[in-house]
């Protein structure tokens, strides 16, 4: 069984989907995020698996979307910030019922939504799935050049 692509959106317009749905996962991701680029995929492997899940992927693209997350996301318990993305929260008629911090591939994330909603109507595989390898290696160049990055200013060398 396919599903459709998930295509991040406007923060608002991501809650208010999941907000009216019986049951919705919502994810948090900005652009220059290369494990915010591997949610589309996973999360095509969850809607697969649940497809009673309303899921959507909402993107902090600039600075009023940051200053937004007060009045949308905070009252709801949703606390994310720049260095906290990806993030996850699950909804249940609207009400935050859990929340996590990262990406993960589609099985390590369908077993937290397990503890929460019961069992995936459509079992994943122990495994990466096709469609998360070739998303791994699609940003697996970005990676590479964040971990250097990271390793030098970790000792102090210039990033240029």
């Amino acid at each position: 069984m396919g599903s459709a692509p998930l295509t991040p959106v406007p923060v608002a317009e991501a809650l208010a989907r999941v907000s009216a749905a019986p049951r919705g996962l919502l994810a948090l991701g900005m652009r220059s995020c290369a494990a915010c680029m591997l949610l589309p995929a996973s999360l095509a492997e969850i809607a697969r698996a649940r497809p009673d899940l309303v899921i959507a992927i909402g993107e902090f693209a600039g600075p009023e979307d940051w200053r937004q997350r007060e009045a949308l996301l905070w009252p709801r318990g949703i606390h994310v910030s720049r260095s906290s993305v990806p993030a996850m929260a699950v909804l249940v008629d609207g009400e935050v019922v859990a929340s996590r911090q990262g990406a993960a591939p589609a099985e390590q994330i369908d077993r937290w939504l397990e503890e929460v909603l019961g069992p995936a109507a459509h079992p994943l595989p122990g495994c990466l799935t096709p469609r998360e390898l070739e998303a791994l290696e699609a940003v697996s160049g970005r990676i590479a050049r964040q971990s250097g990055v990271k390793e030098r200013r970790a000792h102090g060398l210039s990033a240029a």
